[in-house]
């Protein structure tokens, strides 16, 4: 099993949005996919159900239960979230950070997509402490580069820390306005700095892609020819090819 994460602390970024459409992507590419929602707020949890059931809520992999991945589509299945997560934001016992960790040792499946909150503290470590690749969104604001180095920081932590083989798998802009002159200047200090995990594809904004999934399906299920149903196509094979690369994806 292949388990990314979808990290940035930064709010705002498209976190959710991305991990909504590449989970579509792989399941509709036949890998079975869980998408693990590790976010209190539970933004993606509410891009597929309205009432999160308590057999399949995250929450009771801190309470030393095991949630029930509930399946939202062919090949696709999530664990959700709510704001009863939050209660265990501040229990930084040692081993509350290795909980989705033990969680997924026992699951079977091909593809395990985490989006996280915005911040660096226990859900989102949970999240690193047990994926292959990080997957980073960046946004349109002056803050955005910093707030990537002090993820690459903690990723680097994270390997020191575990002796776990943590490689990020790139770096995208899922909302973005082309024409904008500080988006160029933004990715051309991306390209100076970090041209190695810097993908090609960007994802354009558009307000398709929200009335899309307010009706639960990805842009390219409603609107397969629109600019950004291209994009999330042209970013799934970059993915694809970065993790072929490594062999663990055919």
């Amino acid at each position: 099993m292949i388990s990314i994460a979808i990290a940035n602390q930064k709010g705002g970024c498209g976190k959710t949005t991305l991990t909504f459409h590449l989970g579509n992507l792989f399941a509709m590419d036949n890998k079975k996919t869980i998408l693990i929602d590790i976010d209190p707020q539970g933004n993606l949890t509410s891009c597929f159900i309205k009432d999160l059931q308590e057999e399949n809520n995250i929450r009771l992999i801190f309470e030393g239960k095991k949630p029930i991945p509930k399946e939202v589509g062919s090949n696709l299945f999530l664990i959700g979230s709510d704001i009863t997560l939050s209660k265990y934001e501040a229990d930084a016992k040692l081993e509350n950070f290795f909980r989705l960790n033990h969680f997924l040792k026992n699951q079977d499946f091909d593809i395990t997509l985490i989006d996280t909150p915005p911040s660096l503290g226990l859900f989102t470590s949970n999240a690193l402490l047990c994926a292959n690749y990080v997957l980073i969104p960046l946004d349109l604001s002056k803050f955005s580069l910093l707030g990537l180095a002090d993820l690459l920081t903690s990723t680097e932590k994270v390997k020191e820390a575990t002796g776990r083989d943590l490689k990020i798998l790139g770096i995208v802009f899922p909302m973005v306005q082309e024409r904008l002159l500080f988006y160029k200047d933004v990715r051309e200090e991306l390209n100076k700095k970090y041209m190695e995990f810097a993908f090609n594809t960007i994802i354009p904004e558009s307000v398709k892609v929200r009335e899309c999934i307010a009706s639960g399906k990805p842009i390219f299920s409603v609107l397969p020819e629109h600019k950004v149903s291209l994009a999330y196509r042209s970013l799934y094979e970059e993915i694809r090819g970065r993790l072929d690369y490594e062999g663990k994806l055919s």
